[in-house]
């Protein structure tokens, strides 16, 4: 490695004080016991070169942000602990292959639902007035 600075490093620090600015402006309007305090809010996106940071509430008291490279496809959160006054990564994924996926933990499947859509226009044909279907070749008079 060179002696370069790492310009990414350096955005994502940014980013990260940028959060814990908005996380501390947002905990100083007061200790509301609301279950959720930006619900309603849209939250503010930061962020550039394919980096973006967004805060988030993950539970009535529990404050983070989601860390998004769209370059890298990487999603990863933090979890601020103010007990600790850390901001901890809790989790992280890479998602391009998941982008790939059609059909994953999903009910019913997309195969169950188009059988149902076939079996319901087959029931509904068979139940149509015979003066609306067509009649045989064979039954039609020349």
């Amino acid at each position: 490695m060179t002696g370069r600075p790492n310009t990414v490093a350096y955005a994502l620090y940014a980013n990260a004080a940028i959060l814990l600015a908005i996380l501390v402006a947002l905990l100083a309007r007061g200790s509301g016991t609301a279950p959720a305090l930006a619900q309603g809010l849209q939250a503010p996106i930061a962020g550039g070169g394919g980096v973006y940071v967004m805060p988030c509430q993950f539970h009535p008291n529990v404050w983070g942000c989601f860390l998004l490279d769209t370059e890298h496809q990487t999603l990863c959160t933090y979890e601020y602990r103010s007990g600790e006054k850390a901001l901890v990564l809790t989790a992280a994924r890479h998602f391009r292959y998941d982008l790939q996926l059609k059909n994953y933990d999903t009910f019913p499947a997309w195969y169950d639902i188009k059988k149902l859509v076939q079996d319901q226009e087959n029931a509904d044909r068979a139940t149509a007035s015979p003066s609306t279907q067509p009649a045989p070749e064979d039954a039609r008079q020349p």
